[in-house]
C-alpha cells in the first residue's frame, strides 16, 4: 500500500495519506498538547479524591493531578495522602499526559518523558524498558546492553521500537541530545518566572519525522522551501533514509491549497459532520460528548439481497469497517458505544466481532473491544492521542466553516474552501493599528491595490510563496482590519 504524508507549513497541518485516503490528521496545538512541560504551583488540594490542580501561568487553565502521578515526588510508598505529598503553593515540574476537553483542563503528570527518535529519557524514573514491538529477541537484548551502558545513574530509558536494526552510534547521538535538552529544561526552571512554560513541540515537521515516520513511507509533500529544508535535516539527523532512493521528497508550488488538492480539506470537514454515508446505501451516525461517543448503525436503502439476515450482517460488516477509519481520522478517544443492527444469531455476532477486532487491529491507538452488551450493543474503548477533530476545530483558533476566499494571482480569480485561522494576523505580522497606509507590491499582480485601514508598522514573516497573498485572501475575515480599493 502506497503511503505519503502531506504537510502544509501555511496552515499548520499534516495528514498520513494510504492509496490516496487520509488515515490521520496532525495538528500543532498552540495552547496545549502531550508532552509540554510546565512548571507550575499548586493551587487547589482535594483530600476526598487525592488530587490537586496545578496553575500553569496566566490565563492557562489549571492542570489535574492525581496521587498515582506523583511517584517521583513520593519519598515513601507508604503515602496514601496527596496532603503528604503537595502543599499549597508548592512549585512542581509537571508534563501533560492528556490535552484539555472542552470543559476540562490537562492532566498532569510529575513523571517527565523526554522524546527522541529512538529513545525516551526519563529523568525521574530509574529503569530500562525496551518496546514491545521489537519482536527479535537477539535485537532486544543488544538494545538492553546499550540501554544499561547508557544509563545515567538517576534516569531511565525506554527504547522505542524504531531503535531496532539502527546503528548504536545514532543511537548515542539521540541520547545526548535528550540530555541536552533536559539540561536546558533544569536552567530554565531555575531562571524563569513562576509558573511557566519550559518546553513545547512547536515545529509541525520534527514532530511528523519523530513520531510518525515510518519505514513504509513512500512520499512527502510539503509546500514550504523552508519546510522541505527541514524535513532533509531530519531525515538526515536521524539517519531514516539508507538512501535517498527509498523515499521521494516533493515541494508543492502550485497556487492551489495543498490541503485542497490532496483531498484533506474535504476529509476535516466531512469528519466534523455526525452523518456517514456508506458505499452499499447504509450510513452511520456519530455524536460525540465529553466522555462518550454514540455510533448509530442503519441499513438505510440498502437491500441488495432477499435474505435479510445476509443483508443485516453484510451492512454491520461494512459499517465495522468504516467505524475503524472514522474513530482514527476523527481521533475519538475514550468510551464508545456503537449500537449495530440487531442480529438474533449469535454465530452473526461473533463474526461481525472477529471482523471489527481485525480492523481495529491497524489502529495505533490500541483501540479495544470489552464487550456485546444485552441489549446487542458493543462498548469499546480507544487510547485518548492528543485532542479530537472535533475538539480541536471547534476551539478558538480553528473553524471548520467554509468560506470562498478569492485569490488574484497572476490576474486570474481563483475560488476555494479552505480551512481558516481565525488568529491569522499572528502568522503574518505584527501590528499596532493607528494610520492608515497604502501597500502595493508588483509580484502579487493584485487587480486592485490593498489599503490598510489605520496601520503604522507592519512585520512581514518569511512567507512560502513571493507575493502577498494574505491581505487579500483573509480580507473578508478580518474584522475592520482590511478594506479593498474599488
Amino acid at each position: 500500500m502506497i503511503k505519503k504524508i502531506v504537510i502544509s507549513r501555511f496552515n499548520n497541518i499534516a495528514a498520513v495519506l494510504q492509496n490516496s485516503r487520509t488515515q490521520e490528521i496532525i495538528v500543532i496545538n498552540h495552547d496545549y498538547q502531550v508532552n509540554d512541560i510546565y512548571l507550575g504551583s499548586v493551587h487547589k488540594i482535594f483530600t476526598s479524591i487525592n488530587a490537586a490542580f496545578i496553575n500553569l501561568g496566566h490565563n492557562k487553565k489549571s492542570g489535574f493531578i492525581h496521587i498515582n502521578d506523583l511517584k517521583p515526588l513520593k519519598k515513601s510508598h507508604n503515602l496514601s495522602q496527596i496532603s503528604d505529598v503537595l502543599s499549597i503553593n508548592q512549585l512542581v515540574l509537571v508534563q501533560i499526559i492528556k490535552e484539555p476537553t472542552l470543559n476540562k483542563g490537562p492532566r498532569l503528570t510529575t513523571n517527565i518523558n523526554l522524546l527522541g527518535r529512538y529513545i525516551i529519557l526519563m529523568p525521574f524514573c530509574n529503569t530500562i524498558n525496551i518496546s514491545r514491538k521489537i519482536y527479535d529477541q537477539n535485537e532486544r537484548s543488544y538494545l538492553q546492553a546499550l540501554a544499561i551502558l547508557l544509563k545515567p545513574a538517576t534516569m531511565g530509558l525506554l527504547i522505542r521500537s524504531a531503535a531496532s536494526g539502527v546503528n548504536e552510534e545514532i543511537l548515542l547521538e539521540d541520547f545526548r541530545l535528550l540530555k541536552q535538552q533536559w539540561y536546558f529544561i533544569q536552567k530554565l526552571a531555575i531562571s524563569k518566572p513562576f509558573p511557566c512554560l519550559l518546553y513545547k513541540d512547536e515545529d509541525l515537521v520534527k514532530k511528523i519525522i519523530r513520531d510518525f515516520y515510518q519505514d513504509n513511507i513512500h512520499t512527502i509533500v510539503v509546500d514550504s522551501e523552508e519546510g522541505l529544508k527541514q524535513i532533509r535535516y531530519y531525515l538526515n539527523k536521524w539517519h531514516c533514509m539508507a538512501s535517498m532512493s527509498n523515499i521521494k521528497l516533493q515541494l508543492f508550488k502550485h497556487s492551489e491549497c495543498i490541503l485542497e488538492k490532496f483531498n484533506i480539506n474535504t476529509t476535516i470537514q466531512n469528519a466534523l459532520k455526525p452523518k456517514v454515508n456508506l458505499s452499499i446505501g447504509g450510513y452511520l451516525f456519530i455524536e460525540t460528548y465529553e466522555a462518550l461517543t454514540v455510533i448509530d448503525v442503519n441499513s438505510g436503502s440498502f437491500n441488495k439481497t432477499d435474505n435479510s439476515r445476509e443483508t443485516v450482517l453484510r451492512t454491520n460488516c461494512y459499517a465495522a469497517t468504516e467505524i475503524a477509519y472514522q474513530l482514527k481520522v476523527r481521533n475519538i478517544n475514550g468510551v464508545i458505544i456503537i449500537d449495530f443492527i440487531d442480529m438474533e444469531s449469535h454465530r452473526d455476532q461473533l463474526q461481525l466481532l472477529e471482523h471489527f477486532n481485525r480492523v481495529l487491529s491497524i489502529d495505533n491507538a490500541k483501540p479495544q473491544i470489552i464487550q456485546l452488551s444485552k441489549l446487542g450493543l458493543v462498548e469499546l474503548t480507544r487510547r485518548r492521542r492528543g485532542q479530537s477533530l472535533f475538539e480541536l476545530f471547534n476551539s478558538k483558533q480553528y473553524t471548520s466553516t467554509s468560506i470562498n476566499t478569492i485569490l488574484s494571482i497572476n490576474g486570474n480569480l481563483i475560488k476555494k474552501n479552505s480551512l481558516i485561522y481565525k488568529s491569522i494576523n499572528t502568522l503574518f505580522f505584527n501590528t499596532v493599528f493607528f494610520n492608515t497606509v497604502s501597500i502595493s507590491n508588483s509580484k502579487a499582480s493584485l487587480t486592485n491595490r490593498v489599503r490598510i485601514k489605520s496601520c503604522e508598522k507592519l512585520d512581514f514573516l518569511r512567507l512560502s510563496y513571493p507575493f502577498i497573498v494574505p491581505l487579500r485572501l483573509y480580507s473578508d475575515i478580518i474584522d475592520s482590519n482590511f478594506q479593498l480599493d474599488n
